[in-house]
């Protein structure tokens, strides 16, 4: 049950705040802050921070004009610090994100008398990453050569003249604390195709391995994180975050609060987050090209140890999985067109559901010897991408120099990523 201390905590917030704007209290606001303060202020939890008591789950829905930021705000965020929790907030959209972040908790900090700090945070994408900056900007020819094998995953190397001008200016603000490397606040509108060679996510990022891990401007901002109240960020973020087990980037979840704001955008996006699929046709051909980069790579680098032996096992077990990829193709076209993409009046591509969700026999069987083999797959890429950190601590002799293990390590963490989404399905 809510204390009376926290309850008194809460009334005297949003009286203080309906009286420094020259508001008068509204009944569905006041509403809203009640069964959310009561809500939140009768979890119950263990000694390991899980919750002992009943779904602490409420549902709000208020019309337009109720003071809906304001209402859940001003209970819960008193709600959390008492109890020793954080508090997410999390919406569906950048524009209320930023409505949160700049205008409506500054302006409930200045008129409620609550005191608490708050940042706002965003995924690793939004961020750029100095060591690709860096490779971009000080291209060489070995760098190239790899690189070039990996284009299909997303790296580019080669840099025109208009990219070239770019990349630098984006080093010197860097250099000259003008720029926190965060895309938002770059002063111009970045092309995606820009920004894409110069982020990256979980699978490519070394963490403390890279030399550049002090400057990077992601773990400054999420370090920054570590240390206020409330954390405002997006639906996705704490999905993704979740699929991570929870706390690899926000707050554990043992120690946190959560609101979601524009709630009913939350199942589409659930699902989006958590469902698993492939492209079989695309995933068949990205088999075969691996296959032959690998191939070549190891024409160009004769590896000896481990590294060269585990690589070496690749290009046929790709083909292998690929055969059963192609298998898998045949049937389920038995099923519909799947060929059929959207046409020009824009009618979706074709489904097949599985009547009551039993999948033929032939087709599970299928699906036994994919996930088998890339099982075995994910097990190759995974050893590689942690012997090549190894390398990178330039401690173990894996038969590339440290740099070159840096380099390798994203083209290697890309392919391990697409593996064991496969292999998950």
């Amino acid at each position: 049950m809510i204390s009376t201390e926290l309850k008194t905590q809460i009334q005297g917030a949003y009286s203080r705040f309906l009286e420094a704007k020259s508001l008068k209290p509204r009944y569905g606001q006041r509403l809203m802050i009640a069964e959310v303060a009561k809500v939140l202020g009768d979890i119950d939890t263990d000694e390991e921070g899980r919750r002992s008591g009943d779904p602490a789950v409420v549902a709000v829905w208020a019309g337009t004009g109720t003071g809906k930021t304001v209402a859940y705000a001003i209970a819960s965020i008193p709600t959390a610090k008492a109890a020793g929790k954080r508090l997410v907030i999390a919406t569906a959209t950048v524009a209320l994100q930023e409505q949160i972040v700049y205008k409506d908790l500054p302006d409930l900090m200045r008129n409620s008398g609550l005191n608490f700090t708050f940042a706002l945070a965003k995924g690793r994408g939004r961020y750029m990453c100095l060591s690709k900056l860096d490779a971009l900007l000080q291209e060489s020819d070995a760098t190239n050569a790899t690189a070039q094998l990996f284009e299909e995953e997303g790296f580019k190397i080669e840099v025109d003249e208009a990219s070239q001008k770019l990349f630098t200016s984006m080093l010197q603000k860097l250099a000259g604390n003008k720029w926190d490397g965060d895309r938002d606040s770059w002063p111009q509108e970045l092309a995606d195709q820009d920004w894409a060679r110069l982020t990256t996510d979980h699978s490519q990022c070394t963490n403390r391995h890279c030399p550049n891990f002090q400057q990077c401007a992601f773990y400054k901002a999420r370090e920054g994180m570590g240390k206020v109240d409330v954390i405002v960020t997006n639906h996705d973020m704490v999905l993704a975050d979740l699929a991570l087990g929870g706390g690899a980037v926000l707050p554990d979840p043992r120690d946190t609060l959560y609101v979601f704001d524009e709630g009913h955008h939350l199942p589409d996006k659930a699902i989006g987050h958590f469902a698993h699929y492939t492209r079989l046709k695309s995933t068949a051909d990205w088999l075969e090209q691996t296959a032959k980069n690998l191939a070549k790579l190891l024409a160009q680098h004769p590896l000896p140890g481990d590294l060269g032996k585990l690589i070496e096992q690749v290009p046929e077990l790709a083909r292998e999985i690929k055969g059963h990829q192609q298998f898998m193709f045949g049937a389920c076209e038995q099923l519909a067109d799947f060929r059929a993409g959207e046409d020009m009046q824009g009618r979706e591509r074709p489904r097949h559901r599985f009547v009551g969700g039993v999948i033929p026999e032939h087709i599970r069987e299928m699906g036994i010897e994919l996930k088998k083999g890339f099982a075995r797959l994910d097990d190759l890429f995974t050893r590689l991408t942690e012997l090549l950190k190894e390398g990178m601590d330039g401690e173990v002799n894996i038969g590339i120099a440290s740099h070159q293990a840096e380099e390798w390590y994203p083209l290697f963490g890309s392919l391990l990523a697409r593996a064991h989404g496969n292999w998950e399905l």
